[in-house]
């Protein structure tokens, strides 16, 4: 299993928030461009290399949770397969939702290479374009909605006391619900993505961080949609090299609308997952994890794709909160949500509208206290 981390803004200063149970603190100041040290078990360089302007004024934003390649994790491993997933009140600030019970997904390719369409080697070294990409993903999305798979995610609910474990029987409960139809919209938008998009992703929300302007310009194209995720993936980029792989992070960002009231959102970033990743090769985001062989439609290929974004929206409905770092839906007590529990475990496709996509299993409470295994791909 793999455990997500939480990078954390302060004023005049970063941390980063090592573990639940490891409470060391590893605190940086401000600099226009720097460089991340994490000493955790043994000393892991990353490079940044991202401009992350500060200000006494900026106001405090909110953690991303990583889900890391296989081995990648800087944080370590955790056994969380024996335990439930426990719901945190829904109470974390202004606006919590605690889940989305009504899951709605808007997926944005940013990046002039999306409008102008490029291709990706395979590993026998056939290419692949890009619109075979947003086909297959597009397809996944589309079909998700009504789909076994996700009905696992409506066994949790909101509006009950935390604590619970089990939304059964108890009065007022508000059950996450399994629509049909669930993706929104999607959008192309050709506007660049700066260089070193990856390194941003590791640096805190900041004011400027492009990550999260891009998931707001979304919010105003599609319009806002508070129960919704906003899936922003960008296109083939350099790595810097030592830098830990991560597949993708979903949080919430916190801004203001014109008159002053909390405009939040839930979004998710997935990055190029086909890269060539120093020291790791291009399969460690999930490449060919299910399928072996690929076909014309993408499968083989693009299983990351399903996989890593299936489990950053899985997460963003149970869990989708995150104010201040404080994630008040459904986690265990080691925050490990529900797709963390079963990352890179037992992964397999599923049938969706007609074809098959690879996906990893999310955690079920149900399945675990009946005896089962956790780790469940329908309800």
């Amino acid at each position: 299993m793999t455990r997500e981390s939480s990078f954390h803004r302060f004023r005049n200063g970063y941390q980063l928030r090592v573990s639940p149970h490891d409470r060391r603190y590893y605190q940086m100041g401000s600099a226009r461009f720097f460089a991340l040290a994490l000493a955790i078990a043994a000393f892991v360089t990353v490079a940044l290399g991202a401009s992350a302007a500060s200000s006494d004024t900026a106001p405090l934003t909110n953690a991303k949770h990583f889900f890391w390649a296989a081995g990648q994790d800087p944080t370590g491993t955790a056994s969380s397969v024996t335990n439930d997933i426990i719901y945190h009140g829904g109470s974390a600030g202004p606006d919590a939702i605690g889940v989305e019970t009504t899951p709605a997904v808007y997926l944005v390719y940013w990046g002039t290479e999306w409008a102008n369409g490029f291709t990706t080697p395979d590993t026998d070294g056939k290419l692949y374009s890009s619109k075979t990409l947003q086909t297959y993903l597009n397809s996944f999305f589309t079909n998700v909605g009504g789909s076994p798979w996700a009905g696992v995610q409506t066994q949790y609910c909101r509006n009950v006391p935390a604590g619970t474990t089990s939304c059964a029987g108890i009065p007022g409960a508000q059950y996450i619900t399994n629509p049909k139809r669930q993706l929104k919209g999607v959008w192309t938008d050709p506007t660049p993505v700066p260089s070193d998009i990856v390194a941003y992703g590791l640096a805190e929300n900041l004011v400027d961080d492009p990550i999260a302007m891009e998931a707001q310009r979304a919010s105003a194209h599609f319009n806002y949609d508070p129960n919704a995720t906003y899936v922003i993936l960008t296109p083939p980029q350099t790595i810097a090299t030592g830098q830990p792989v991560y597949c993708g992070y979903h949080t919430q960002t916190t801004s203001l609308d014109g008159i002053g009231n909390p405009y939040r959102l839930q979004y998710a970033f997935i990055p190029f997952l086909n890269y060539d990743w120093p020291g790791l090769g291009n399969k460690g985001c999930g490449m060919h994890d299910v399928n072996a062989r690929s076909d014309a439609f993408g499968n083989g290929i693009f299983d990351g794709y399903s996989i890593v974004t299936g489990h950053e929206y899985s997460e963003a409905v149970t869990d989708p909160d995150n104010f201040f770092s404080v994630q008040d839906g459904w986690n265990d007590d080691t925050t490990s949500e529900n797709a963390d529990k079963c990352a890179w475990y037992h992964t397999q496709n599923i049938a969706l509208g007609g074809h098959a996509f690879a996906v990893q299993p999310t955690w079920s409470n149900e399945a675990f206290d009946a005896g089962k295994d956790g780790c469940a791909v329908s309800r």
